[in-house]
């Protein structure tokens, strides 16, 4: 398991050849909020369609590069989205 985190400030000799950053994202997986959010109560202020922000909370990991569904703002380029948590 290859880490460089140090390595990024000096980048002399720094290969990314030699390696590369896969192995990185496994803590993030292992300590995700994804499982604890209440779904069902996602709400958002200023989406142009109501539910788009909860449909876009629901994405999984693999889904998170999809196009669709998406969020848009129907006044400007603010969103406000309340995620609340199952608390367990």
């Amino acid at each position: 398991m290859s880490h460089c985190h140090d390595e990024h400030h000096d980048h002399g000799g720094h290969n990314h050849d030699e390696h590369d950053h896969s192995d990185d994202i496994t803590p993030a997986l292992q300590h995700s909020l994804y499982g604890h959010i209440n779904f069902d109560e996602v709400t958002a202020l200023n989406e142009s369609q109501i539910g788009s922000a909860r449909a876009v909370t629901k994405k999984t990991w693999a889904e998170r590069l999809d196009s669709e569904p998406e969020v848009v703002s129907d006044a400007d380029e603010q969103l406000l989205v309340n995620v609340p948590f199952t608390g367990q």
